[in-house]
């Protein structure tokens, strides 16, 4: 059934791919893993289940990474974080770090190029910041808050090339139909909840 889901997806993209409308040099996006009123509230069901707690403030990410809760991400030969992204919020759980390396080494090992991590562990008051910014960011507090207050969600650049970005979205999609991760296709990236630290 997998293997009959990735073909239709694969034929998906082939289709949009030929009559994609060109802006800025960009193709019109086909939203496999578009966004919708339940998908933030998906994550964090997930997060619960998994018994991952959200990270209020930067002390509380500070002691966890001193506790050796969080791991760190930093530039490898197969996946770079940005520049932009401040030291402090280059961390998340073990298992999301260890997926980005997966991920990263598999995209390295066919196109001799890094994958790039714009975003990774937030916390409350960053994220609160953030919906300053940008409207579309998910609520800092509430009862679905981001993700990215949990440190399982990680957001990967779509600065990419047709042929990167479609090998990206066919693997995404594998690894969410093996109940690995849950993927959003944002503006400028794909965010990433990866399931599996438990608490």
């Amino acid at each position: 059934m997998l293997k009959w889901t990735l073909v239709i997806c694969a034929a998906l993209l082939l289709s949009t791919q030929a009559d994609a409308r060109v802006h800025r040099d960009r193709p019109r996006e086909n939203k496999i893993f578009a966004a919708n009123h339940s998908s933030v509230r998906l994550e964090n069901e997930a997060a619960d289940a998994m018994g991952v707690f959200r990270f209020m403030t930067q002390a509380d990410v500070d002691e966890a990474v001193y506790a050796n809760k969080l791991k760190a991400l930093y530039d490898h030969s197969y996946y770079v974080v940005s520049p932009k992204l401040p030291l402090n919020r280059c961390y998340a759980l073990p298992a999301t770090v260890d997926f980005v390396n997966t991920l990263s080494l598999e995209f390295y090992r066919g196109f001799h190029k890094p994958l790039m991590v714009d975003s990774a562990i937030r916390s409350a008051d960053v994220q609160r910041k953030l919906m300053r910014k940008n409207h579309n960011a998910a609520p800092a507090y509430g009862e679905y808050p981001s993700s990215h207050e949990r440190g399982t969600t990680v957001d990967i650049s779509k600065h990419l090339t047709k042929e990167q970005y479609h090998w990206l979205i066919l693997r995404l999609f594998y690894y969410r139909e093996i109940g690995a991760v849950l993927v959003i296709q944002e503006k400028s990236c794909f965010h990433i909840f990866v399931k599996g630290d438990q608490q």
